[in-house]
């Protein structure tokens, strides 16, 4: 059994694709492929500048600071070269916002050569005029992150799409305005995650708040509203209703070598197990990538946590005896600890050598 990340793929992560809202009404997605695949600032976002015209659209500009503001990574410039610290997805996704910051006029002009040292130039830029006041961390039950950042107490956020676009009512246009999420457009949003998905791209919703209740005046831990940010449980209400205003794609390469030691596992008569909290369509066309599963047989060899755990006792092991009769592949995506508890029970409880491999909690 592997986890995904950092085991199976290199964890060096870069934004590959985006999209925002259009149009007026949000009914059409602007789409863009982004080149170059280092923790470098540098490449260009194809048709970008089509897009924007003489001025950076609204809704890209707050889509930007978003990613800057809400992510505790840093780029740092070492030895010729850039590099981060922090998590590589919040890393990747702070690239991208020094990537838009090229195509703002009211910026662009400004930038130096990161030889010199500065890296984060545009963030530094969009962050000037924020002070974060408060910080909800990533939890797995609502799968999302936010900041509360002094500037109207404006609440920056992000997460899995499958979730926030779930708790979502109103996106932000081109313009910047905030209109209704209808369903025409949330179906179109799904459409292209599913899309990028298939392509083995991990996505990210990238969102903001402006109605915070009781925390728009928030100023710190003597404030009457701090109670709600003491338990975490409370963190799902805070995020509640968050304007969408775009959707990162992400690039996690497999391994080179990963592909070659799974073909050496299943001749060797061992069964490997991909586990990973990623979507199902992402965890699939990884696998499918580096040889645990082949085409056609997502519908036998791949289920999400959620849903395994809901089969009867008998139907579990309906599944698992493929990798317990022949050498073979399976996938399970979007699980969480107690399923990988599950796996390793039911196949030790089939007098089965089970070894686990990987860092990743879920």
């Amino acid at each position: 059994c592997s986890d995904k990340t950092g085991t199976l793929t290199t964890n060096e992560m870069s934004v590959e694709k985006f999209f925002v809202a259009g149009n007026k009404d949000g009914s059409q997605l602007a789409a863009f492929e982004v080149k170059g695949h280092s923790y470098s600032p540098e490449g260009e976002i194809v048709n970008f500048q089509n897009f924007n015209g003489s001025q950076l659209a609204k809704n890209i500009k707050t889509f930007a600071t978003s990613m800057v503001l809400n992510n505790e990574s840093k780029l740092i410039f070492d030895k010729n070269r850039v590099n981060r610290s922090g998590l590589p997805t919040e890393a990747a996704i702070k690239v991208l916002s020094e990537k838009i910051g090229k195509y703002d006029p009211d910026f662009k002009n400004k930038y130096v050569p990161i030889s010199t040292g500065h890296v984060e130039q545009y963030g530094s830029y969009l962050a000037q005029d924020y002070e974060k006041r408060a910080t909800l961390e990533f939890s797995r039950d609502r799968k999302s992150m936010s900041v509360l950042l002094k500037c109207k107490n404006v609440l920056f956020i992000k997460g899995a799409p499958d979730y926030l676009l779930k708790a979502s009512k109103k996106i932000m246009n081109k313009d910047g305005e905030v209109v209704d999420f209808t369903a025409a457009t949330k179906t179109a949003f799904e459409n292209q995650i599913k899309e990028y998905a298939k392509a083995g791209l991990r996505t990210l919703a990238i969102c903001v708040k402006y109605d915070t209740g009781a925390l728009v005046d928030y100023t710190g831990p003597s404030h009457p509203a701090h109670k709600q940010l003491e338990d975490s449980n409370n963190y799902a209400k805070i995020e509640e209703d968050p304007i969408i205003i775009g959707v990162v794609a992400v690039r996690d390469p497999p391994r080179p070598e990963v592909a070659a030691s799974i073909q050496k596992c299943k001749q060797a008569g061992i069964s490997v197990i991909m586990i990973t909290g990623d979507i199902k369509e992402t965890a699939e066309s990884i696998a499918r990538d580096i040889g645990i599963i082949q085409a056609g047989d997502e519908e036998f060899r791949s289920l999400t946590g959620h849903t395994f755990e809901n089969l009867s006792e008998e139907k579990q092991l309906e599944y698992l005896q493929q990798v317990i009769d022949a050498p073979s592949g399976f996938v399970f995506s979007r699980t969480d600890p107690r399923h990988k508890r599950a796996l390793v029970k039911i196949l030790s409880g089939q007098n089965q050598i089970v070894a686990m491999t990987g860092d990743g909690v879920n």
